[in-house]
């Protein structure tokens, strides 16, 4: 168990690197951001492909093989969809629901995992749990309230990031969080 907590601590530490693009996005305009977010995913999709077709020329096999699960030695890794969300909402969406849909997901994702690994009893199908599951929705809540949202789009938030954890779409959840969180965001701001 602890060696797998190690893990996905690291996991999220990385995974959490992505907070930057809201944060870059707080600080400068929007093409700024569309150009650092654009430039994280090329480097990421070169990196993957070093990764899984030219193995030698990998920088950090070490680290790739101690944090990624089995399913992603030959897959693309969760930063390349992360990356592709950002740009998707970038593109189409105001500063406040990019900011606040992607720091939700990326801190309740990262939230969910921890407390689901070294608190979670309860396991569902697909190896969560449900202590993570509620974690996460309820870290969604309060982080969503925290950085500006009503208290309607935070209980659909966190309602939101429960259903996307418990439901498999046979879709990589790096991009299906952020980017329908950003969406709930911006909808719940355009009604009355």
């Amino acid at each position: 168990m602890r060696e797998e907590l190690r893990k996905e601590l690291v996991r999220k530490g990385i995974h959490l690197t992505g907070i930057s693009v809201p944060l870059f996005y707080h600080f400068f305009d929007r093409d700024l951001t569309m150009l650092y977010a654009a430039m994280a995913l090329l480097s990421f999709v070169v990196l993957e492909y070093v990764r899984v077709r030219v193995h030698s020329l990998f920088p950090l096999p070490r680290m790739a093989s101690f944090i990624q699960r089995i399913k992603e030695r030959t897959a693309i890794a969760a930063n390349v969809y992360f990356c592709v969300a950002a740009v998707v909402s970038i593109y189409f969406f105001n500063e406040f629901c990019v900011v606040l849909g992607l720091s939700t997901a990326l801190l309740s994702d990262a939230v969910a995992a921890i407390i689901g690994i070294s608190v979670g009893r309860h396991r569902l199908k697909n190896g969560k749990s449900w202590e993570g599951t509620a974690a996460g929705g309820l870290s969604a809540f309060f982080i969503s309230a925290s950085l500006g949202a009503n208290l309607t789009i935070s209980i659909v938030l966190g309602m939101v990031f429960c259903l996307i954890d418990l439901i498999d779409f046979g879709f990589d959840d790096n991009f299906i969080m952020p980017l329908l969180m950003v969406v709930v965001v911006e909808i719940g701001r355009a009604l009355p």
